[in-house]
């Protein structure tokens, strides 16, 4: 388990009983003053406390004695939240709630955490010592107190308790749920509780692993409940129950029962494919792996969005064993079922140079064509809480990338030549990407080594076409998609081939489109744009420039600045940009 790796409390109690079990007793003492020379001096008292005979059964029981007025105690402190959002409204106009991040501060209800706190403790306490009725009602009443809202939607959330370890309280309440019920009705309950959960807290559904996890003791009676889970489960429609059926049966059969599964069921249940493949991964058995992911894209329907994360195991499989024709096959299966930049790459990357890269680079382009003509609609995007099963959303940019690296800069232009000239931040707009990419190639010089304005104007269109998260800086690395990119240009650029009169064209409507986008966003007074109209006219100027055309830039430059002589921030932004583009070329 890796240190980041949370560590069950069934699996935790379980390592300590073994590490104890394997020390001598002087081992242990020499264990004790380690952990001793590492107390700090405010907590040295309290470890001398607990190093005693019977110290942890005795605070125990101190813990749990007067647990009778747990119940009442949640009851008094719920009325009391209520009472407090009745007077949300005064709160506010008293005080103010815009001084607050509503996100992270609670105005009124701030003083409800600690107590609260305390109440999840002694439900914990009551789990432990045993009393699981108790805690089975503490922490229901619990849950149902950190669903309450005030008339604007705002509470005591689940995040708001930095000390509970809310994953766990709900998986005591579930045991609990368990521990209780007779086994007739077990799975009813179990199932109705774990479905009440999701609609008390905003967190992934619950897996009847967690239950088992949460105590180091056994889950009784489980040869009888997994048959009576799963026949259950199979009588309930829902993505929760096809979830939790298709666990009990790992749980329950194994990796041999989650591929009967899949045989039997698969085109009904698509995701026990990758259930199928995911345990088997973990085996180890990756020969294993690639069959039954070949056999599932056999066996599902083409285009189905969860046949990209059964080709995601595929491809692993395909690269422990070093089957380079799997691999690529996998790579355009991934793509079909999900076509977005990320696999568009994925193809790219796999696929030897030359003609036979182009032309997957046509049949992506054609392919997302069909896709931008016959999106999924809006239901179908939402449909779906987990991402494997969802639709992608059709992309533009990705269109445009696989036209650039399939070298069909005809049909690039043609795809953005009626976009607007604002907006290019949206993914839904190419126009940036293809411009910048015209200027990138008519300039003569790589990605790497280009002059300022032209770099900066270059970055610009690979981070809007790549998303937000590249925006943001959160796309580092050599495995970024923007270094991917970027890697994938300094290919393609060199051996780009058009004809003799297309540059001179190219040229001119880039120029034509700067024109017009500089004018929109300065004439509108786009003061937030700028800095970007400043950097798209001095990269104009650095492409003419390069192409030994010095004067003609000095005349774009000149022209845009007597065309708004009195926006000052605007001419700032040029200068500056100018000044970059001096130093960068000399």
């Amino acid at each position: 388990m890796s240190r980041g790796e949370k560590l069950s409390l069934k699996a935790f109690w379980e390592a300590v009983e073994q590490r104890l079990a394997a020390c001598s007793a002087e081992e242990l003492r020499a264990i004790l003053r380690a952990m001793a020379q590492e107390t700090l001096l405010s907590e040295r008292q309290a470890f001398l406390d607990h190093l005693q005979p019977e110290a942890a059964t005795g605070a125990r029981v101190q813990e749990v004695a007067g647990q009778e007025e747990l119940l009442a105690d949640i009851a008094d402190l719920a009325d009391e939240l209520r009472a407090e959002m009745e007077g949300a409204e005064a709160w506010e106009e008293r005080y103010g709630w815009d001084e607050y991040n509503e996100e992270d501060n609670l105005g009124p209800y701030a003083e409800f955490v600690e107590p609260l706190t305390a109440l999840f403790d002694r439900a914990e306490a009551a789990f432990e010592y045993g009393d699981v009725a108790l805690a089975r009602a503490a922490y229901h009443r619990l849950f149902e107190v950190l669903a309450l809202e005030d008339d604007y939607g705002r509470g005591v959330r689940a995040e708001h308790l930095p000390h509970v370890e809310v994953g766990e309280a709900l998986a005591r309440y579930l045991r609990a749920v368990y521990d209780t019920e007779a086994p007739t009705h077990r799975p009813q309950a179990l199932f109705e509780q774990m479905e009440l959960t999701r609609s008390w807290l905003t967190r992934p559904r619950p897996m009847l692993d967690d239950v088992i996890q949460i105590s180091p003791k056994p889950l009784p009676d489980s040869e009888r409940f997994f048959p009576d889970w799963i026949a259950f489960l199979r009588t309930q429609p829902g993505s929760d129950a096809d979830t939790w059926l298709r666990e009990a049966i790992r749980l329950a059969q194994g990796t041999q029962g989650l591929a009967a599964l899949a045989r039997a069921e698969g085109t009904q249940r698509p995701c026990a494919y990758v259930d199928w493949c995911a345990a088997l991964e973990g085996e180890g058995k990756h020969r294993e792996v690639l069959a039954a992911a070949q056999e599932a894209l056999r066996t599902l329907a083409e285009q189905l969005p969860i046949r990209a994360a059964v080709a995601d195991y595929l491809c692993a499989a395909a690269m422990r064993l070093h089957d380079m024709e799997a691999l690529r096959a996998g790579r355009w299966e991934a793509f079909v079922a999900q076509p977005t930049l990320t696999r568009l790459l994925d193809v790219w990357e796999t696929t030897p140079p030359g003609p036979e890269r182009t032309h997957w680079m046509h049949q992506a382009a054609q392919y997302e064509q069909n896709v931008l003509a016959h999106p999924p609609r809006q239901q179908a995007l939402e449909a779906w809480e987990d991402d494997i099963e969802r639709p992608v959303r059709p992309d533009t940019s990705v269109l445009a990338h696989a036209y650039l690296l399939a070298a069909d800069w005809e049909a690039a232009h043609q795809l953005v030549s009626g976009e607007q000239v604002l907006g290019w931040s949206s993914r839904s707009s190419a126009q940036g990407l293809v411009v910048s990419c015209f200027l990138v190639y008519l300039s003569g010089r790589l990605p790497d080594s280009l002059p300022s304005n032209l770099t900066q104007l270059w970055q610009w269109g690979l981070q809007d076409s790549a998303g937000f998260g590249a925006w943001r800086g959160g796309d580092t690395g050599e495995t970024g998609l923007l270094a991917r990119l970027q890697r994938a240009y300094v290919e393609c650029l060199p051996i780009v081939s058009l004809s003799s009169d297309t540059p001179a064209a190219m040229l001119a409507w880039c120029l034509d489109v700067t024109k017009q986008r500089v004018n929109a966003i300065v004439s509108n007074q786009h003061r937030g744009s700028y800095d970007r109209a400043a950097v798209l006219l001095a990269a104009c100027a650095e492409t003419l420039r390069l192409q030994g055309n010095p004067m003609e830039a000095h005349a774009l430059l000149d022209e845009t600045c007597q065309r708004f002589p009195r926006h000052r921030a605007f001419q700032t932004e040029v200068n500056a940009a100018v000044q970059r583009m001096e130093r960068s070329l000399g």
